[in-house]
């Protein structure tokens, strides 16, 4: 999977755990709460395979592309 499209992808899960639009690059950790935040980790566990470490969830959700690059060097090929 290319970066254009786990970013989309990524979108596509924020936007549903939010219920707000976002853009890959827009500053988005204001719209998180704590269980928006575990919820968003249940996503991506179970849509991409990628665990987020609760200890670095409120630096991953700064924005899409930060967190994109956090799910791409953590996947299993």
């Amino acid at each position: 999977m290319d970066m254009q499209a786990l970013q989309n992808q990524l979108i596509e899960i924020v936007e549903a755990v939010i219920g707000a639009r976002v853009q890959a690059d827009e500053y988005m950790e204001s719209l998180f709460d704590s269980m928006s935040k575990v919820q968003l980790m249940v996503e991506v566990k179970d849509r991409l395979g990628v665990t987020l470490p609760v200890d670095e969830i409120d630096a991953l959700v700064e924005s899409v592309q930060v967190l994109a690059d956090y799910v791409a060097t953590h996947r299993k090929p």
